[in-house]
């Protein structure tokens, strides 16, 4: 070499200072870092959660217990998160059970109030378990409802990485002031979703909603469905139970009935003829 110096007189790093490597775990250390955590479990999580309510919230049994993207958003303006323009991607994938779709959604986030940012991504396919428990919901019908909830996965994502809030337990939710039994519970039985005060028995609201969707696309006006839950000795939709719930549906499915139709035309006479 020009300077006539060795490879291993080039290799040997120069010290320039012998002494002790500071202790980077040390007593001011910890003792930071337990008031931080005491600040973090007794102050920050808490006060995080009470940005939401218990519908921003859904629980899949056994204590877990996932922020949704509603709750997700109440959280942005407090914590100063926003995002850029995603990607947006439709993956075609097939497998030894046949052909199936998923839609993936990745961007950046940033949160000014905790100086972090990180790159998170959403994803959701065509076989996904709460879609495909839906009566009448298939694949082709219902890639709309892939695609936004892949986008929503990917806000949940973000937001709940940046702010460290995953996987609260159910202690520190009632902290927050949340009535754990108000929380929906997911069922994939095809039943719907339902609150843990609804699984006693009777429909949830998702069912509820279907059952006048149904009626309505039949013709049937709500005084003709108050008349056949008269019938199942039902005053309202709320108070139905699941055991009966397929069985309204049947009768739902066709045209109000004559006589149906006939009683409630019975009872509007009655109105006219008491209000003169």
């Amino acid at each position: 070499m020009s300077n006539g110096a060795t490879p291993t007189d080039l290799e040997r790093p120069e010290i320039l200072e012998e002494r002790p490597m500071e202790l980077i775990i040390n007593e001011a250390f910890i003792e930071r870092l337990e008031k931080a955590a005491t600040l973090y479990q007794g102050r920050y999580l808490p006060l995080a959660f009470k940005l939401t309510n218990e519908h921003d919230w859904v629980s899949q049994g056994k204590g877990r217990y996932y922020l949704q993207a509603s709750g997700a958003e109440k959280l942005c303006n407090p914590f100063g998160i926003s995002w850029g323009e995603p990607k947006v991607e439709k993956i075609n994938k097939e497998d030894e059970h046949g052909k199936f779709y998923e839609y993936v959604v990745s961007g950046m986030f940033s949160c000014s109030a905790l100086g972090r940012m990180g790159w998170f991504v959403g994803n959701c396919d065509s076989r996904d378990r709460f879609f495909n428990a839906r009566p009448g919901w298939n694949p082709s019908n219902g890639e709309g409802d892939v695609r936004k909830a892949a986008f929503s996965n990917w806000i949940t994502n973000g937001v709940t990485r940046l702010c460290g809030i995953r996987n609260p337990s159910e202690e520190m939710l009632k902290r927050a002031g949340l009535d754990i039994a108000k929380i929906t519970v997911v069922d994939y039985s095809g039943q719907g979703s339902r609150t843990a005060e609804q699984a006693s028995g009777v429909i949830s609201e998702a069912q509820a909603k279907r059952l006048w969707a149904i009626a309505r696309g039949k013709g049937w006006e709500q005084v003709h469905v108050s008349i056949l839950l008269e019938s199942f000795e039902i005053a309202h939709t709320a108070d139905i139970l699941r055991s009966k719930y397929e069985g309204i549906i049947k009768v739902l499915e066709q045209a109000p009935p004559a006589e149906i139709v006939a009683e409630a035309k019975n009872r509007a006479d009655g109105k006219k003829e008491a209000s003169t």
